[in-house]
């Protein structure tokens, strides 16, 4: 059942592009006359064409199949580990599709939006292996292994679902390749979403590099748990997720101005719809993240007065101003 809404969304995606002016597309007549006649490159050769392809692949007709692709052989991890499609994958998922986009930017503001992404990917999946790989204390592969619920083929459909997920996640990305150059108010929407991107990319990053620090320093010392309450945790007890937040409203303003294509409803339709799904979704995840270890933290830690106090001197996720 879950295979088959994946391919049914997957299809409805792609009809995107053919609702898009053949105008609008540049044609492979068009491209090859801009190229010099001459023979296949030892570095095509090599490897050269691999990528080519990719790019075209991402820059055309069908990008959001093609980023489920880069998504889906990143959650090929998840036969090692099942927790692995929620955390490394993810992170290469993310640096894979924006590292497609970014071979074929050809504006500064696209290559900005397209670095922004990879550059979430790639400093998610070092974070999540640096504390899994490097620091034993915090008993991450225990934990992987707990997790090992199903069978290695029998994850396959969530794999591919997931991997569907996170291409509708970068959908903004992929419909701000289709538009580009962005300009006038649109160039400006775009600029300040990749702002907002930006600074949720930073304060996630620190906010998981402290609070993680500060949980491995307790294990190393032999201490038990505590609640970590310094740092950004200080007026938001759940800063990373606020991080993430910031990061997917950024990148999907980011791609704002391109879902908008003028004189043709449907396609606008069909991209907000994908868009909207993917933020919508990965908001949905971070809220029932936050509620959920909002009461799990509650039933720990609550017979305290410093709890409450906490409690009472931050919010769940938006900072709180003193």
């Amino acid at each position: 059942m879950v295979s088959r809404s994946v391919v049914g969304l997957l299809l409805l995606a792609t009809t995107d592009a053919l609702m898009v002016h053949r105008g609008a597309l540049p044609s492979v007549r068009k491209l090859s006359s801009t190229a010099p006649a001459a023979r296949p490159s030892l570095k095509a050769l090599r490897g050269g064409c691999t990528v080519a392809s990719l790019s075209a692949a991402i820059a055309g007709p069908l990008a959001i199949p093609a980023a489920t692709g880069i998504a889906a052989a990143a959650g090929s991890l998840a036969y090692i580990h099942q927790a692995y499609i929620f955390s490394l994958s993810y992170g290469l998922a993310m640096a894979g599709i924006g590292g497609a986009v970014l071979m074929s930017s050809a504006t500064p503001l696209l290559r900005v939006h397209a670095a922004l992404v990879a550059a979430y990917g790639v400093r998610l999946f070092g974070f999540l292996f640096w504390r899994q790989s490097f620091h034993p204390s915090y008993d991450g592969m225990a934990r992987l292994k707990a997790l090992d619920k199903t069978p290695p083929l029998k994850r396959t459909p969530i794999i591919l679902s997931t991997a569907f997920f996170y291409a509708l996640m970068s959908s903004p990305l992929l419909f701000h390749l289709k538009a580009a150059p962005l300009v006038g108010m649109g160039a400006s929407t775009s600029k300040f979403g990749c702002v907002l991107a930006a600074i949720g990319l930073v304060y996630e990053a620190v906010a998981d590099q402290q609070k993680s620090l500060f949980k491995m320093k307790l294990r190393a010392e032999g201490k038990p748990d505590e609640l970590f309450t310094g740092g950004l945790y200080a007026s938001s007890r759940h800063a990373n997720y606020f991080g993430e937040i910031t990061f997917w409203v950024g990148s999907f303003i980011a791609g704002l101005p391109a879902l908008v294509m003028p004189g043709m409803p449907l396609t606008t339709l069909l991209r907000i719809i994908c868009s909207g799904l993917g933020l919508s979704g990965i908001v949905f995840i971070m809220l029932s993240a936050t509620k959920r270890l909002e009461a799990k933290q509650a039933e720990k830690y609550r017979p305290s007065a410093a709890f409450d106090e906490y409690f009472l001197s931050s919010n769940a996720l938006l900072p709180k101003l003193r």
